[in-house]
């Protein structure tokens, strides 16, 4: 699998980090893995890195995955940043279909901003940095 997760005890961040080839299964079983493991988690929240990912998935499923995201019980109640570089963006499909959906889902392209975010939105304070 070209995905690897876990759990950050300090701040209670679900690290999500994709790398090399990644096809739709992939990202399936990701997300499969996450509501399995850190579904009961309330807040859930998801720093999922894509910055080194060969995204390889075609419109169409792109589109599929953001929508069964955003409703697979266990995920759907997440809160996820998104880290992708700065010159390429290979989930904006993905994060906008998911938000289309319902869930909540902000791109960023330096860790601690995205981190900062979600934090800050698990205490209920800060907006988007």
């Amino acid at each position: 699998m070209s995905f690897h997760i876990r759990l950050n005890p300090t701040n209670r961040i679900v690290n999500v980090v994709f790398f090399e080839r990644v096809e739709l299964v992939e990202k399936l079983a990701a997300a499969r893995q996450v509501a399995e493991k850190f579904g009961h988690l309330n807040p859930l929240l998801l720093l999922v890195d894509v910055r080194r990912a060969d995204i390889v998935l075609s419109a169409s499923e792109r589109r599929q995955f953001g929508r069964f995201a955003a409703h697979l019980q266990g995920l759907s109640h997440g809160r996820a940043a998104v880290l992708h570089s700065v010159d390429h963006n290979a989930n904006v499909i993905i994060n906008s279909t998911a938000q289309a959906e319902g869930m909540e889902v902000v791109e960023f392209v330096t860790e601690h901003a995205a981190v900062e975010w979600l934090t800050g939105s698990a205490e209920g304070g800060r907006n988007r940095a």
